[in-house]
């Protein structure tokens, strides 16, 4: 009688014999991190060296990207005296614009990127020029009053044919909408002022000392208190923050110094916009613009209506933009009369 053959046991396979039954697997593997690695160094080395270079750049560079994602995208637009940028929403043609204006400050345009989505989604079109002088437009050799400022706006209002606009206005950005609005009252539905507007000669000079920085700390602190959210940066890179920021500070320094002139030119012609919904609204924690003047341009324009944000600081369109958005749109729907 033949004995069963005994079956051998199952050999356990191990790592090395999976590998080699792979290599294809991890070749590919392999290849993929050979060519990743040094990609990821070289876009780091770019990065690095643009924001030891351009750091303020990059900084909106990033903001703009964002918006990207939100439909918003940056145009230019040739005026008479140069070009303009711009962030502009997407939509139908038919939307109803809302023109914002910013003010001083290493925003420029993208004061308003926090509120240009929820905006745009409320089925507005959503413009935010770059003022001259500021940012990615033009810098020329000129005196960027408050009324230069408003004639650009004017111009750029009617290249992209705006018909009736609301204009939104954000510290001496409120000035430049005030001026335009009492220059062409026919074209504007809804004025809203943000932290200032008619600051007057006294405001004038705290703005001077608090948004135009002169050391890299204050850089720092103006920085910080609106872009957000930085890693930690060594100090030459403020340091060259101070230096691009000097790019802008012509035209800030020269809107300053109109204040008295264009803001007289303003007072003469308020009676033009007595009759347009106008909206003053500001941070209660804002060092330029306190509640005091506040009521004071409330007082100098006759049926206006003010919005205080309790605890917002300088700016309320960053610190708390859903809750300014939903302030924001409810006013631009309102018909004369809070109707």
């Amino acid at each position: 009688m033949t004995e069963p053959v005994k079956s051998q046991p199952a050999r356990i396979r191990t790592e090395a014999d999976i590998r080699a039954e792979n290599p294809a697997r991890q070749l590919r593997r392999h290849s993929w991190i050979n060519i990743a690695g040094p990609i990821a160094a070289v876009f780091l080395g770019i990065f690095g060296a643009a924001m030891y270079l351009r750091p303020v750049d990059v900084l909106r560079w990033i903001q703009i990207s964002r918006l990207g994602w939100s439909g918003v995208t940056q145009n230019d637009l040739a005026l008479k005296d140069g070009l303009i940028t711009y962030l502009m929403t997407g939509g139908y043609s038919g939307m109803d614009p809302v023109v914002m204006i910013h003010g001083l400050g290493p925003n420029a345009a993208l004061v308003w990127r926090g509120i240009m989505p929820p905006v745009a989604d409320a089925h507005y079109k959503v413009v935010a020029p770059n003022l001259p002088g500021f940012a990615s437009s033009d810098h020329k050799q000129v005196q960027y009053s408050i009324a230069y400022q408003a004639e650009a706006v004017a111009q750029m209002i009617d290249e992209l044919k705006l018909d009736h606009v609301n204009l939104i206005g954000n510290d001496l950005g409120a000035d430049v909408a005030l001026y335009y609005a009492v220059e062409h009252p026919d074209k504007v539905e809804r004025l809203v002022l943000v932290s200032g507007g008619l600051v007057g000669a006294r405001g004038a000079e705290k703005l001077r000392k608090g948004m135009l920085p002169t050391t890299p700390d204050a850089v720092r602190a103006q920085v910080e208190a609106s872009f957000f959210e930085l890693p930690p940066m060594p100090d030459i890179i403020y340091q060259r923050m101070m230096e691009q920021l000097n790019q802008d500070l012509p035209a800030e320094t020269d809107m300053i110094n109109s204040v008295p002139r264009d803001e007289a030119h303003i007072r003469s012609k308020i009676g033009q916009v007595f009759n347009t919904l106008t909206i003053i609204m500001w941070g209660a924690k804002n060092p330029y613009f306190s509640s005091a003047e506040g009521e004071a341009l409330h007082a100098a324009m006759p049926g206006s209506a003010t919005v205080v944000f309790k605890t917002s600081g300088l700016y309320p369109q960053l610190e708390h933009a859903d809750d300014f958005a939903e302030s924001l749109i409810f006013v631009i729907k309102q018909e004369e009369g809070g109707r």
